[in-house]
């Protein structure tokens, strides 16, 4: 409250008032930079605009609470982040009645994609729980050796889930087998820029697991909370998937603060199975 009546009184001011406008000027500048830098800084801690999300469908306002936008630019109504807010914006655009669709996400974080979704259903690894079983009311799947039958969803949604498998060709493969004829897998995994070839951080020797760069772990839903990362994605990510895969995938990247979509690491991937989506 405070420095808003000290802010209006200084506006009155005929020394003050040009330093003030100034002031708010730059910070402008900065805020211009930051978007087309796709980060915001310390200073725009705070800074908030409305808009419509994707994931809660309505009108909203986006705050910055920190420095690292992917994490902390957030919806007021329902706290999504900028690649959840893409995924589901990528999903109402591109692929429009979804929501009858039978759509599975493996390793959510939230119940953003299923309250809209009758025929949804999630999965999550549990180490040392028999894949295909349920723990604590949850299906456990590992993504490098699916139990599902074959042509069995429109939809496969991962978010931020490839940098932490120890094969992602087994798991590309995998997911491919159980989409149906034409379905999608639709998601997200951090895209280094800068860097041409991606490569393994670790793998698996038999049982032991093999660092061969220094550890690095983000976080997890389940266990720990944390999960290894495996993979360092780089310029040839597409390429890889596409012939993991055996399809074809397309890259999709917007900044727009008015769908609350801006930060480091936006694409959403979508990897179409060849033949006709019913």
């Amino acid at each position: 409250m405070y420095p808003k009546i000290l802010k209006s009184i200084a506006l009155r001011s005929p020394v003050f008032g040009p330093i003030v406008i100034e002031r708010d000027r730059l910070r402008q500048e900065v805020a211009q930079f930051s978007v087309e830098r796709g980060r915001s800084v310390p200073e725009l801690s705070g800074v908030m605009n409305p808009g419509y999300c994707h994931c809660c469908r309505q009108q909203t306002v986006f705050e910055i609470k920190g420095s690292w936008l992917r994490d902390q630019y957030l919806c007021s109504n329902c706290f999504s982040i900028p690649r959840q807010r893409h995924i589901q914006h990528v999903l109402d655009t591109y692929f429009q009645g979804w929501e009858e669709k039978n759509v599975h996400e493996s390793s959510p974080s939230n119940e953003l994609i299923s309250r809209y979704c009758a025929s949804y259903s999630s999965s999550q690894y549990f180490e040392g729980v028999a894949e295909g079983t349920f723990f604590n009311g949850v299906r456990c799947e590992n993504l490098e050796s699916l139990t599902f039958p074959d042509h069995t969803f429109d939809i496969f949604i991962t978010q931020d889930v490839f940098e932490h498998i120890f094969d992602p060709a087994r798991a590309a493969s995998e997911i491919t087998r159980v989409l149906k004829p034409g379905g999608v897998h639709v998601f997200t995994a951090p895209k280094h820029k800068g860097l041409r070839k991606s490569y393994p951080r670790a793998r698996l020797q038999g049982n032991q697991i093999e660092y061969l760069l220094e550890e690095s772990y983000h976080g997890n839903p389940v266990g720990d909370g944390k999960a290894l990362v495996t993979w360092d994605y780089g310029d040839d990510f597409e390429e890889l998937m596409n012939s993991w895969s055996g399809s074809t995938t397309t890259t999709y990247i917007i900044r727009d603060r008015s769908l609350g979509i801006d930060g480091e690491y936006l694409e959403v991937f979508v990897t179409r199975k060849k033949g006709d989506m019913e």
